[in-house]
């Protein structure tokens, strides 16, 4: 049996609703290094303020995707964040 022409038009709407692929967001960390070493944010333990933006009010630390990082910018965020923890310069929890 054929579709009548009303279920296709809703099959359509629906297909193009979604988009076939994301944008790829790129890593904010290590992006455009070259260019800008002034705007090039270094991930360290002491830097405690940017550190406490990469973590949640219960003191859990962000996905890649919500920090918008590599892999590697993140296992350096979580080394960044476990080291600052253990001196005492962030909260384990909220």
């Amino acid at each position: 049996m054929a579709l009548s022409s009303r279920k296709l038009k809703e099959k359509r709407k629906r297909k193009n609703k979604f988009k076939k692929f994301a944008e790829r967001t790129r890593c904010r960390w290590t992006q455009n290094k070259k260019e800008n070493r002034d705007k090039v944010l270094v991930i360290d333990y002491k830097n405690v303020d940017l550190l406490a933006k990469l973590i949640t009010s219960q003191g859990k630390i962000f996905s890649r995707k919500r920090a918008q990082a590599s892999p590697r910018a993140q296992k350096r965020i979580k080394i960044a964040i476990k080291r600052a923890r253990y001196l005492g310069l962030l909260p384990y929890t909220g």
